[in-house]
């Protein structure tokens, strides 16, 4: 049957729509193109790892400036509280000066005065030759504390004040690291959702490359450990054993304790002031995140001018789990209570010594020290 030339022309149009809307096959792509969905990924999986870097790397220094405010201020009040035993001190001492003076003025007549409209100070009457000559033993050593005590005084007012600059410096500083961590959180949050929303298999990459970035990290620190320990040395031992983190039979199925959106590196060991050591991990997130139990135990809930508000968990495992900095507890939590695994039990926020939201999370062995949260955080995040 032959088609009337209208019905050939329908036909045609229809060849040319379906040409038109059908996918191009794969193989039709070119060679650019595929570079260049290659590069795009590529760039996307870098863009992940760099914007946890950032995050992870700014609350680790905020977190080392906070510390080292917290020392500062701790060191000035100290001071403060020793200059005002100074200033009492100072006030008897320079009663009993007085006293010293108008004997020897008594005793010594114009000799006194003359010393008097010689010196350039009550401090350089005090120890004037005149005055001396006419001190007792008993008054001689009251003039030379008086000194003393001037001198330091006026010693450690220099040191409050240095102290006091060094303070202005850091929270400069400080507030520059929270401004710069704010953009790192929000580029890294656009990131991770652009990722999650065009590459799902680059974003599973990303968070299977970090867990084995981390398993080879403990891997090597408890090598480390079995090296310092077959030579003796056994604080090198504990050291690595500490930084490798629990091992991963202890703490099989925990769950993160971060329910939400979160950035961290491994910051275990990072010079902290006084010589100490960051003993934790600390977690980038939201403020009011929810905070849930990494397994199932009893809690205990605390309050600390550094920590702010505290949970410890005590699980089942046998490990304990504590989260600090929290905006506030779980509704109806209280000491002594069983939760169970993935439960919430508080929520992200900067209570304490901590000027942005995030959660420093610390680890170890029930009535056994810290170690590095950082392997099993990361294995479960």
């Amino acid at each position: 049957m032959s088609l009337s030339p209208p019905t050939k022309t329908v036909i045609l149009v229809l060849l040319l729509a379906l040409l038109v809307v059908a996918p191009i096959p794969a193989g039709a792509q070119t060679k650019k193109d595929v570079e260049r969905a290659e590069a795009a990924k590529e760039q996307a999986y870098q863009d992940l790892l760099d914007a946890n870097q950032a995050v992870g790397s700014a609350i680790s220094e905020l977190e080392g400036i906070e510390a080292e405010l917290n020392e500062l201020t701790y060191t000035i009040s100290r001071l403060d509280r020793k200059i005002n035993e100074f200033d009492d001190q100072v006030e008897e001492l320079r009663a009993n000066a007085q006293e010293v003076v108008v004997e020897a003025y008594t005793n010594s007549g114009t000799g006194l005065v003359t010393a008097a409209f010689t010196a350039g100070s009550i401090q350089d009457l005090l120890t004037s030759q005149t005055l001396i000559g006419q001190a007792t033993d008993r008054d001689l050593a009251s003039l030379d504390l008086l000194t003393a005590v001037n001198r330091e005084n006026d010693r450690l007012k220099i040191e409050v004040a240095e102290k006091q600059a060094e303070v202005e410096v850091l929270e400069e500083q400080q507030v520059a690291v929270v401004e710069r961590l704010a953009v790192a959180r929000e580029k890294a949050d656009e990131v991770f959702e652009y990722a999650k929303f065009k590459y799902a298999d680059v974003l599973a990459d990303y968070e299977a490359e970090l867990k084995r970035q981390a398993e080879a990290e403990a891997r090597r620190r408890e090598a480390e450990a079995a090296a310092a320990r077959a030579s003796n040395n056994s604080s090198g031992a504990a050291r690595s054993s500490a930084a490798a983190g629990l091992p991963a039979v202890t703490t099989k199925g925990v769950v993160c304790p971060v329910a939400g959106n979160t950035y961290f590196i491994d910051t275990w060991g990072a010079a902290r002031p006084g010589g100490r050591t960051h003993k934790g991990v600390d977690m980038s997130g939201a403020s009011g995140t929810p905070l849930v139990a990494m397994n199932s135990g009893k809690v205990r809930l605390n309050w600390h001018s550094a920590g702010g508000r505290q949970v410890y968990v005590y699980g089942d495992d046998g490990n304990f789990y504590y989260y600090a900095h929290l905006s506030g507890y779980a509704a109806g939590l209280s000491n002594g209570d069983r939760v169970a695994k993935g439960e919430l039990v508080g929520y992200m926020g900067a209570t304490g010594n901590a000027s942005v939201s995030h959660l420093h999370l610390g680890m170890g062995r029930i009535g056994g020290a810290y170690v590095n949260p950082y392997p099993t955080v990361r294995a479960a995040c």
